[in-house]
């Protein structure tokens, strides 16, 4: 599970790692293999790309978000030249196999969408393995060579189906709405489906024909575990959200919405239900290991970032 970075000038040997390593670099054979990148060039290198980018040039190192390791780059500049954007995703070689490539792949196209580029490129040697995975994500060719193959993607209006999950009061919720905030996505509440005003609830068979008829659109946020549908909601999501806070932060902000009108919920609870907060107490043992088997066995496929507290929610949140 991986998070775009944004690297301090100090962070750069990373990069210069990355570049000298010739497993790393195997694909680039056919442009001449590994890349001097020597500290005498960090300065000018940084200035152009992070901060006189003047829009043209987009970097970010990829890291892990459990160990916070860096395991790789992606980037985007315009080639004036020939009048495209072409992307760069290089995953450092002992990370590879771990879904990284398609993850990072996923990252770089979603920031060239919201900075408004209609279509991304990206050139690479005929015999790169990784043909496949740009394939399965969309991209087709547009040329090829002898030598190169140059492939490309269109990114407005590309499905965007996020999840968001995690145990109650841990802050999805608050998270669900700034998301959409920023991005104009509709926002669906699986409680504000489930239950009515009354206090009744639908039919599992109404309750599963409401979700189908969400997971058909392309573009949506969906808010809520709901245990029983999350396998076909992940299977159908683009992204994954997974709010995993100490329980006492959740219970703490589960007690703090009592009494209050909610978005997320039809009528205002009088007190904080001791069904309810066996449930939260419950969520670490009886729902985060399935949570985690599931986006496990399709982080190839998708997009999942895991947040362990509330700041890492709002700096994501920041760079949305």
């Amino acid at each position: 599970m991986i998070q775009t970075y944004r690297p301090e000038p100090t962070e750069l040997r990373f990069k210069q790692k990355l570049l000298a390593d010739d497993a790393t670099m195997s694909y680039n054979r056919a442009w001449g293999g590994t890349i001097p990148f020597p500290e005498s060039r960090w300065e000018a290198w940084y200035d152009r790309w992070l901060i006189h980018h003047d829009g043209e040039r987009y970097y970010r190192y990829l890291r892990e978000t459990d160990t916070g390791e860096f395991v790789g780059e992606i980037a985007f500049h315009r080639d004036s030249r020939r009048d495209i954007w072409l992307a760069d995703v290089i995953i450092e070689a002992e990370h590879r196999g771990k879904g990284y490539g398609t993850a990072g792949l996923r990252l770089l196209c979603k920031a060239a969408a919201e900075r408004g580029i209609q279509t991304l490129c990206d050139e690479i040697a005929a015999d790169n393995p990784a043909l496949s995975l740009f394939l399965r994500l969309g991209f087709t060719e547009d040329h090829r060579s002898p030598e190169t193959v140059l492939l490309k993607t269109e990114l407005q209006d590309r499905p965007r189906r996020v999840l968001v999950i995690g145990c109650p009061g841990s802050g999805k919720s608050t998270f669900a709405r700034k998301l959409r905030d920023r991005t104009g996505l509709p926002l669906y509440y699986l409680d504000m489906i489930y239950h009515r005003p009354d206090r009744t609830t639908l039919s599992r068979e109404e309750f599963d024909g409401e979700i189908r008829k969400v997971l058909e659109k392309d573009r949506w946020i969906m808010d809520g575990n709901y245990q029983r549908t999350l396998p076909g909601r992940i299977e159908r999501c683009t992204e994954v959200f997974l709010f995993d806070l100490p329980i006492e932060q959740c219970l703490e902000g589960a007690a703090s919405r009592v009494g209050q009108a909610r978005e997320d919920l039809p009528w205002v609870e009088p007190e904080f239900d001791p069904e309810f907060r066996q449930y939260i107490l419950d969520f670490p043992g009886n729902q985060l290991p399935e949570i985690y088997r599931l986006t496990a066995e399709t982080a190839a496929d998708k997009t999942v970032t895991v947040f362990r507290t509330r700041e890492e929610a709002e700096e994501y949140l920041r760079t949305e």
